[in-house]
């Protein structure tokens, strides 16, 4: 399939495209003109002689512009809200990383010297960061960057609500949660997805807890739309009774080994923590920030259920604090003194939780080969076969 790609640009006070440029673009780009974004409230006074502010992009008007570009037997999608004069080195960077890529989402990335205000600072290049892997797991070196070619099915498929700069970070989160992938390419043009708009406090603080929300969002067990099927599919129940069947078919899934054996250290290293009621959510906020298999991670942690594993923790604990082991069983040592037990649980699990953590995952990665070479065996006994 022939890629092609619809620039648009949206109108506003110097940001037409020169005529020599366009006749400059490469070959499988098309300019594609008409999209009005919703106009600014005008400030009081009148309105013919109020500034100009920049309109911000609604979902909607995004979905308009796919449409029109898939009319134009377009295959891929680009929005500008400015034509910076250094802009078209990067833009056919961009175009020859979408035909290499045709069905990632092509987003540059600008080097920290073109950041101005506190995105320069090292907190304010994190800060995006994080969210974005806390929420999909995905890592992405600048996920503010405004040059992005989007594929026409991410647009056309997704729910969009936001707008402004919020709608470009609800963009790369449903598409990673769809399964779409990413590509990165460098550029010089210091364009970010939040340009020209004001930003109050309410609007920071709707940011924030949008993404709160899109970080609980997905941890729920409810399944993302996917626009890209999963490699593999699990065909039964994992189970820490039957390992070496469960980790067959995790292996399946395109999780290595090492990527196994990490992810049931997690679990069975937080599993030990006395984290009351919140083992599970902390588990697989843990495994999709590092981006590790969350069903072995909540599997491995099935281990440390109770009673043994907290017992074993509250007994190194009450050994640490007085230097001989809890023998007593009473109402008053586990009703009354319920604190000082919690604490001696806290005390035990971190000088247990390591070594747990280090016995399961060493187990783990030892069967985690067996069974790949097991299953590698029976592959090339079925090639050789046929």
């Amino acid at each position: 399939m022939t890629t092609r790609i619809a620039i648009v640009v949206l109108p506003g006070p110097g940001r037409a495209i020169p005529t020599i440029v366009k006749t400059n673009l490469p070959p499988t780009c098309i300019i594609v003109e008409g999209i009005n974004p919703p106009a600014a409230t005008p400030t009081k006074g009148d309105a013919s002689t109020a500034p100009a502010v920049p309109g911000r992009l609604l979902g909607t008007h995004l979905r308009t512009a796919a449409t029109r570009a898939r009319a134009l037997e377009a295959t891929h999608l680009m929005v500008l809200r400015q034509w910076p004069p250094t802009i078209m080195p990067d833009i056919q960077k961009m175009v020859a990383a979408c035909q290499a890529h045709p069905d990632a989402l092509v987003i540059g990335w600008r080097p920290p010297a073109l950041l101005t205000g506190w995105r320069r600072r090292w907190i304010g290049r994190r800060w995006p960061r994080f969210w974005l892997k806390m929420q999909t797991g995905r890592h992405l070196r600048d996920p503010l960057c405004a040059l992005r070619i989007y594929p026409l099915t991410v647009i056309e498929n997704l729910r969009l609500y936001q707008r402004g700069a919020m709608l470009g970070a609800e963009i790369l989160v449903k598409s990673a949660w769809a399964g779409v992938p990413f590509h990165e390419v460098a550029v010089d043009t210091a364009m970010a997805v939040h340009h020209g708009e004001p930003s109050s406090l309410g609007e920071r603080v709707w940011r924030f807890l949008l993404n709160v929300h899109y970080a609980l969002r997905s941890v729920l067990p409810v399944p993302h739309r996917k626009l890209v099927p999963d490699a593999g599919q699990a065909g039964f129940k994992i189970s820490v009774w039957r390992p070496m069947r469960s980790l067959r078919t995790l292996l399946r899934e395109n999780t290595s080994p090492t990527q196994l054996a990490l992810a049931a250290a997690v679990g069975v290293f937080l599993g030990t923590l006395p984290l009351i009621a919140c083992h599970t959510l902390v588990i697989i906020l843990t495994a999709t920030y590092f981006r590790l298999n969350k069903v072995a991670a909540l599997a491995s942690s099935q281990l440390c259920m109770p009673p043994v594993v907290p017992a074993l923790c509250i007994e190194t604990g009450y050994f640490l604090r007085h230097g001989r082991f809890l023998t007593e069983i009473s109402l008053e040592t586990l009703g009354y003194q319920a604190l000082e037990r919690l604490y001696e649980w806290l005390l035990g699990s971190l000088v247990l939780a390591p070594l747990l953590a280090l016995l399961i995952g060493g187990m783990t990665l030892m069967m985690a080969r067996l069974a790949a070479r097991s299953m590698a065996a029976v592959r090339n006994l079925g090639s050789g076969a046929g």
